[in-house]
């Protein structure tokens, strides 16, 4: 089987790293993963709404938390790229990135993404 690049999006930098870490762990060389950050600033994820409702009725906040802090957030949309030699390889690397909630998975020959296919 040839090559092929298994890619993850994920909503934060910090749960790639999360994911590079934990395949990296399990036996993945390093030298085969890559960590891209898409948007340099993201809107907060999905999962941190009810936090910053409650960050906006604290007295010790003054503003809007949201206009406030986004200028600060770093953490935007980041892709991991995994190179995997046969079968096997891909399904593991699949299996790793879905428990950390990925917005994506693909996998394709990496012939095939060389050539911008």
């Amino acid at each position: 089987m040839a090559d092929k690049i298994v890619i993850g999006l994920f909503e934060a930098r910090g749960i790639a790293e999360d994911v590079r870490n934990r395949l990296v762990t399990d036996g993945t060389s390093p030298s085969e993963v890559a960590v891209i950050v898409l948007h340099e600033t993201a809107p907060a994820p999905s999962y941190m709404e009810p936090e910053i409702a409650a960050l906006a009725v604290d007295p010790l906040l003054l503003g809007n938390v949201r206009e406030t802090y986004a200028p600060f957030i770093r953490n935007g949309e980041t892709a991991v790229f995994v190179r995997a030699a046969s079968e096997a390889e891909v399904d593991a690397v699949i299996d790793t990135m879905r428990q950390y909630a990925p917005i994506q998975i693909t996998a394709t020959s990496a012939e095939a993404w060389v050539n911008g296919a």
